[in-house]
């Protein structure tokens, strides 16, 4: 027993110093952003105190942008090393979690979270979904740890990253009130009294809270929705194949075992996730403006990878030969890595980013004295501006454009008509007036940002790869994106 748990401490240490410089190595790597939203929420916080006023909005969330405006003072690498610290204490309660259950092989679950692809995707950005899986995770902890005021404040927190997830402190508020509990029933109300009175005290406007909080149901309807199916047929990308084999096993057994109240929380917080994110992007329903991102869900695989943890334990523990024991283990952490965080990008600059910093020399050079009228946050980030506008940069619209009387106008195809952006100028517009000349034009079709995920690069046309390249590209798939590129750069006198 005691050369068990020596074994289990090493095998811990391995673990976490392994993950620690996977991790690095990818941070390391990284001069860019996710590929959707990540670059926005960073333009917002780095300059949090020249536009703290958009901070209460329901895409902005209060939380994510005050827990990453500091980190972002000392820039990208700031904000990626503060939230893979997020990320590796997620993973920590996590085994603090399987400690109290009692499981043998417990330091599994860090390859088994922390090799989620989707979810090691996120490990290192601004986003709001690692935030909120933290807050889940810990506020179950406590749970076992029988804290309920910390379970109803952590769990009520969740509500100022990721609004929807608030049904894990409403089925903490149940369970207590069941309990009789009935003091920290009004915990409940932390995160969404919180929101209310900084949007209160910004706004100077008791109601401006309730109208943020409608903003996805003012947004278009997303065209087409997603089938019932679409994250469960996306599952092995999203947490893993074998993360998702040990799961089902984990779900046999369990049943066998008569160990469902053991992990009915952990099953029912994964399996409400999914369900609440399929019916906002449901086809004939289309709740909201959800588009099916798979990051969305990747907030609850810290409660799958409890749960897979718990099955990978019951075959490791099967294997009694101990040369067939490491030989199983290699397998299982060399699968769970190729197809985890080497199935994920390095987040490169992205063609537009570079663009735009090429935009911004030539600027520099040719019309310093020049105000920059654009909505490409790329080219704010370009800048280090606030989106909002700053010293040099300005949004892209009709007053502006009236305002200034020199100034480049940098215009965007994929902004042309767009719902988020606050007016548009139309590029007809921009074409026929006699005071702007069109100085400089990119034009780019089919930009493949796939090359930085380090599996791609065993992708092999030929009809003799065909098994191989479908697989890597079911893999790959929504982990980044191509680009199609059309920016026109005006000049007005």
């Amino acid at each position: 027993m005691l050369k068990e748990e020596q074994s289990n401490k090493i095998l811990l240490c391995f673990f976490w110093l392994l993950l620690g410089v996977i991790l690095s190595v990818w941070i390391y790597n990284s001069d860019g952003f996710y590929f959707i939203d990540d670059s926005s929420h960073y333009n917002y916080n780095r300059h949090y105190l020249e536009s703290y006023d958009k901070s209460t909005g329901a895409w902005h969330r209060m939380g994510r942008v005050l827990l990453f405006a500091i980190p972002a003072q000392f820039g990208l690498k700031g904000v990626q090393i503060t939230s893979a610290f997020i990320f590796i204490l997620t993973i920590y309660f996590t085994y603090k979690i399987l400690k109290l259950h009692k499981l043998k092989n417990a330091e599994w679950i860090i390859p088994v979270t922390g090799f989620q692809p989707v979810l090691f995707n996120i490990s290192y950005t601004s986003l709001a979904e690692l935030p909120a899986a933290f807050l889940i995770v810990l506020s179950y902890y406590l749970f076992l740890k029988n804290k309920p005021v910390s379970v109803m404040i952590v769990s009520s927190l969740i509500f100022i990253f990721r609004t929807e997830y608030f049904y894990v402190a409403c089925i903490y508020f149940l369970i207590y009130a069941f309990r009789k509990n009935y003091r920290v029933l009004p915990l409940v109300t932390t995160g969404p009294l919180l929101w209310y009175f900084y949007t209160t005290l910004i706004t100077m406007n008791p109601l401006q809270f309730f109208h943020d909080m409608t903003l996805h149901s003012r947004l278009p309807r997303i065209e087409g929705g997603i089938d019932w199916y679409y994250y469960i047929f996306r599952a092995p990308k999203i947490y893993g194949i074998l993360q998702v084999f040990f799961f089902l096993t984990a779900l046999i057994v369990i049943f066998l075992r008569n160990e469902i109240k053991t992990y009915a929380l952990p099953l029912f917080f994964f399996f409400t996730g999914i369900l609440i994110q399929t019916l906002f992007a449901l086809k004939g329903l289309e709740l909201t403006c959800s588009i099916g991102q798979l990051r969305y869900v990747a907030v609850v695989g810290p409660m799958l990878g409890i749960v897979s943890a718990a099955g990978m334990d019951y075959l490791y523990e099967k294997i009694k030969n101990t040369v067939l024991r490491y030989i199983m283990a290699l397998m299982f952490l060399l699968i769970m890595f190729i197809l985890g965080p080497y199935a994920t990008p390095f987040h490169n600059k992205f063609e537009i980013e570079k663009v735009c910093d090429e935009i911004r020399e030539f600027v520099k050079e040719r019309y310093p004295d020049y105000i920059i009228l654009s909505n490409l946050h790329q080219l704010a980030n370009s800048l280090d501006e606030p989106q909002t506008g700053g010293k040099t940069f300005r949004p892209l619209t009709q007053k502006n454009l009236e305002t200034y009387e020199k100034a480049i106008i940098v215009w965007s195809h994929y902004l042309e008509g767009s719902p988020f952006v606050e007016e548009n100028v139309l590029l007809k517009e921009l074409e026929s007036m006699p005071s702007v000349e069109l100085v400089r034009e990119y034009n780019y079709d089919g930009i493949n940002n796939c090359l930085s995920i380090p599996l791609y690069k065993y992708r092999k046309e030929g009809e003799e790869y065909k098994c191989s390249r479908e697989f890597i590209d079911y893999m790959i798939a929504d982990q980044t994106s191509w680009e199609e590129i059309n920016i026109k750069v005006f000049r007005k006198n």
